[in-house]
């Protein structure tokens, strides 16, 4: 099953795709609503609740709770609809959104197999990416238990069973990965848009409790609380930024659904129901102090309670499948790029791409969150925890925006600068609001990131270094013509895997093997996977002849596209269907890691952290489904 759906993947015309995606719109706006707006959807849950009640709390008096209500109506505003559906929703890389796919559209072609580098803007990037899987551990843990507690305001006999429900639940989600979400995807979209007239409805409900709070659109009232809370104001900024959470998913999502079916679903839907909620608690709280206790709840009937809990139980579960989804692709395009080591990837998928499972990314981010819940043990005390990982990739992601306006899309300094400054005046506040945080429970998603970033940029170093020892080893192509000569021939190919697009690899100068050249075909290989989303079939393979029983061949894959060899043959039979490729025999190195004595070697700690990488990252081998039975493997020793 994996490999049919690799195969159908790699046959997508992702041009023929989109337009396919723009004759579909109200279906795509209806999927959207449970994979892009299933995080922040499901943030009224705690986020005006921790403005009042987290680290850093305002005082719940009227003219407060106007106030967090204009941060939240114009973060809202500003964050999601100027910042992202406006500006980051048209910055694109064939389709694809996010930083990465941004950091790729900015990077330098890439040479043969050799990753991308390390830059400044590289190491930023990957810095962010990281706090993203800090980001997909926290989010199930906070909504599942936010969901949860609900039930307390049902019944406080309920409270002792929070954690292990919430911990049931948790298991329960990750075990089912492995399955694929292609069936229970299809219901998503129907279940968020119950939960989003819910939360509606329920809200306008609150409203009517006190209705004077609808002045909160006035941006008077938020500049009126900084002036009256002073320096709390800006803190309490790391309360108000869980309101946006999950709006990366919004950039990230976009070529699953394109730019106007996430628009509409924003405009109509979303947007509108997230302020009616938030509005109905501020609401209901200025009517009813002692509602703070859980007001998002407390805006529903007590006789729906529990079939709201349900429903919002549902709905973070959504939000989680889609966060832990997207961890999923995010560890794919880092593979592709050359900052992570190589994992397994099932397709659970036969008819969409982005629907994979990686076993060992499940498992490490399932152990975590579970420990997350029994540590924690609280919505509330998640409130330290959580934002930091959100506001560092917000920020880095306006960075890179304002990157691509100026290398890309040539924007004049006095037009990229102000669109710039505007969207640091929301994401440093958040950031500064966060920071304070670190020792209260940020210091979770920074330990993980920082963890996750040594290590993405020790395979990447190591990567490049060992790719760069192994070019050297390498045989100019006249010479190894002029070899061939006077050896024997008998039928059959011999294809050696190449990383470098040049000169002849090292497995051709193995003694035993030069000795021994018997085929009548041999075939370099170089398999690259470039800078661009997609790689169309018809540009997969690039052939040149270089003697008459030479060939260079490249075959060409976008970081959303998986290599497979029997595509590649079956590419390759089509262009030249002279060659003989029934079985054919695979060749190439298997490099062994020494210490190397140069100015240029990594660290000692490095060098340890990057063999143990390799000996436990998935071999290359069977990342391209070669025949096992079909492989011969050389050793050379590599200094790094």
């Amino acid at each position: 099953m994996a490999e049919a759906a690799v195969a159908s993947v790699t046959h997508t015309d992702p041009v023929r795709a989109r337009r396919k995606k723009s004759e579909n719109l109200p279906v795509l706006a209806l999927a959207a609503l449970g994979v892009v707006f299933g995080d922040i959807g499901t943030s009224p849950l705690y986020a005006f609740k921790l403005c009042f009640t987290g680290e850093f709390p305002a005082a719940l008096t009227p003219v407060n709770v106007l106030g967090i209500l204009s941060l939240i109506f114009w973060a809202l505003v500003s964050v999601v609809c100027v910042k992202y559906v406006t500006f980051m929703l048209r910055a694109d890389n064939d389709g694809q959104g996010g930083t990465i796919a941004l950091l790729a559209l900015l990077s330098p072609l890439r040479k043969g197999a050799m990753p991308l580098g390390l830059g400044g803007l590289a190491m930023l990037v990957i810095f962010g990416e990281s706090m993203l899987y800090g980001d997909g551990a926290i989010t199930p843990a906070i909504s599942v238990i936010s969901a949860i507690e609900g039930l307390d305001v049902w019944t406080k006999a309920a409270h002792p069973f929070i954690v292990p429900i919430s911990v049931a639940i948790l298991v329960g989600l990750f075990a089912m990965q492995s399955r694929g979400t292609d069936r229970i995807g299809k219901i998503f979209g129907p279940v968020m848009v119950l939960w989003f007239g819910a939360i509606g409805i329920f809200g306008v409900a609150g409203i009517l409790h006190d209705r004077s709070v609808l002045w909160a659109v006035n941006p008077a009232y938020a500049v009126n609380f900084f002036f009256h809370n002073g320096l709390r104001s800006f803190l309490i900024f790391g309360a108000v930024v869980l309101c946006v959470t999950g709006v990366e998913a919004l950039y990230a999502d976009l070529g699953h659904f394109g730019r106007r079916p996430i628009t509409l679903a924003w405009y109509l839907l979303v947007l509108p129901t997230l302020l009616l909620n938030y509005f109905g608690q501020g609401a209901l709280v200025r009517a009813n102090p002692h509602a703070l206790e859980a007001p998002f709840f407390a805006l529903v009937p007590h006789a729906l309670v529990v079939p709201m809990v349900i429903l919002a139980t549902a709905a973070t579960i959504i939000a989680s499948q889609a966060l832990i989804s997207g961890v999923f692709s995010l560890t794919q395009q880092l593979m592709q790029l050359g900052y992570a080591p190589r994992f397994r990837i099932i397709h659970t998928s036969r008819h969409h791409a982005g629907q994979i499972y990686i076993g060992a990314v499940n498992v490490a981010l399932a152990v975590v969150c579970i420990a997350l819940v029994l540590s924690f043990r609280s919505s509330e005390a998640f409130g330290g925890a959580y934002g930091l990982a959100v506001t560092i990739t917000m920020l880095i992601s306006s960075i890179t925006f304002f990157e691509l306006l100026r290398k890309r899309w040539k924007w004049p300094v006095w037009a990229a600068v102000p669109l710039f400054a505007f969207f640091l005046l929301w994401d440093v506040p958040f950031l500064g609001g966060n920071l304070v945080k670190v020792l209260s429970g940020g210091w979770v998603p920074l330990a993980m990131a920082g963890s996750l970033y040594v290590m993405f940029t020790t395979w990447n170093r190591g990567r490049r270094r060992m790719l760069q020892q192994l070019s050297q080893h390498t045989l100019p192509a006249e010479q190894f013509q002029a070899e061939l000569k006077d050896t024997a021939q008998v039928g059959g190919t011999a294809i050696f895997m190449s990383p470098d697009p040049r000169g002849i690899p090292f497995a051709s100068r193995h003694e035993w093997l030069r000795e021994h050249i018997v085929y009548d075909t041999i075939i370099l290989l170089t398999v690259v996977n470039g800078t661009g989303a997609f790689v169309s079939p018809r540009r997969r393979i690039t052939l040149e002849q270089m003697g008459p029983r030479l060939v260079r061949v490249t075959a060409s894959y976008g970081f959303m596209q998986q290599a497979r060899m029997h595509d590649i043959l079956q590419r390759l039979r089509e262009h030249a269907p002279e060659l003989n490729l029934s079985k054919p025999t695979y060749y190439l190195a298997s490099p062994k890691i020494t210490a190397d004595t140069s100015s240029e070697a990594l660290p000692r700690w490095q060098r340890a952290l990057f063999i143990w990488m390799s000996r436990n990252a998935r071999p290359l081998t069977d990342s391209l489904g070669l025949p096992a039975n079909r492989i011969v493997e050389f050793g050379v020793e590599v200094p790094v």
